[in-house]
């Protein structure tokens, strides 16, 4: 799903809020997630997951195209861990079948 077939959807879902409200609070929603991770802060969405800031450190890498050696420099990524609910929601057969139940 892109982000203009979420914002479909819900002006589909809630026909009483506006296009143009829905993209606005889409956009506000977006905008402070991303202000926050640039702060350093974690994200936790209950039920969906979490979000925070890794550092990654400078390394050498190898350019596919000529084999050359290249410098590939430090920067700071995201990371996402799933809760608990959207695993189990996820992975229905996962959660039926209990490997703990042969132990």
């Amino acid at each position: 799903m892109v982000r203009s077939e979420l914002v479909t959807k819900l002006a589909h879902q809630y026909p009483n809020v506006l296009r143009k409200d829905v993209e606005k609070i889409i956009d506000i929603i977006f905008f402070e997630i991303t202000a926050a991770l640039s702060r350093g802060e974690n994200i936790e969405i209950r039920g969906f997951g979490t979000y925070r800031i890794v550092s990654r450190k400078a390394r050498r890498g190898r350019n596919p195209k000529n084999s050359e050696t290249i410098q590939i420099p430090a920067k700071k990524a995201v990371k996402w861990k799933m809760s608990k609910i959207l695993f189990n929601r996820l992975n229905k057969n996962f959660t039926e079948n209990k490997i703990s139940d042969n132990h």
